[in-house]
C-alpha cells in the first residue's frame, strides 16, 4: 500500500511538473518546429519521470510483481468508466452531458494528454469517438506502465 501511495504521489507531482513544463515550451506557439520539439520534449520528460517513479518506489531486493504498479490506470479506468457510462458519445467536458466528469478524467490525464491537446500535428479531438475512447483510456494506462518499467529496471539492477 505504501508504494501505491508513492506511484499516486509521483502521479500528482509529474501532473504539477506536466502544467509547468507545458507553460514554458510552449511559449512561442508562432513557430512550428518550436512546438514540435516543444511536444517531444514534454512527452520524453513526462516518460522519463514516470519511470523515474517507478524505479524510486521500488525497494531493493523487492519481488518485481507487475500488479504493484496498476493504481494509476486503476484510478483512470474507473473514472473513465463513470464518465463513459454518464456519457458515452460526448467527450466535451465543456459542453457535454458528461461535463463535470469528463473534466475530472481529463486533469486526471494531463500528465499523458497535455501534449495532444495543444498541438494542431496529434489533434486527437478530430478522430471518431471510439479512437478517442481507445486514446483517452490509454492515457490512463501509460503512466503504470512506464512507473512498472522503472521498477522492473530497479529489479533488474540486483
Amino acid at each position: 500500500m505504501i508504494k501505491q501511495l508513492k506511484l499516486f504521489s509521483a502521479h500528482i507531482l509529474i501532473f504539477i511538473i506536466s502544467i509547468s513544463a507545458l507553460i514554458f515550451l510552449h511559449s512561442n506557439p508562432e513557430n512550428e518546429i518550436f512546438e514540435i520539439i516543444g511536444i517531444t520534449l514534454h512527452v520524453l520528460l513526462v516518460i522519463s519521470l514516470y519511470i523515474a517513479s517507478g524505479y524510486f518506489a521500488t525497494k531493493k531486493g523487492e519481488k518485481f510483481q507487475l500488479k504493484n504498479y496498476w493504481i494509476i490506470a486503476i484510478i483512470g479506468i474507473c473514472i473513465w468508466l463513470a464518465a463513459f457510462i454518464n456519457s458515452p458519445t460526448d467527450i466535451n467536458w465543456k459542453k457535454g452531458n458528461g461535463g463535470m466528469l469528463w473534466l475530472l478524467y481529463r486533469i486526471y490525464i494531463v500528465p499523458t494528454e497535455l501534449p495532444f491537446c495543444f498541438s494542431d500535428y496529434l489533434p486527437i479531438d478530430k478522430f471518431n469517438i471510439v479512437s478517442k475512447h481507445i486514446g483517452l483510456i490509454s492515457f490512463s494506462i501509460i503512466p503504470s506502465v512506464m512507473q512498472a518499467f522503472g521498477g522492473y529496471l530497479k529489479h533488474k539492477k540486483r
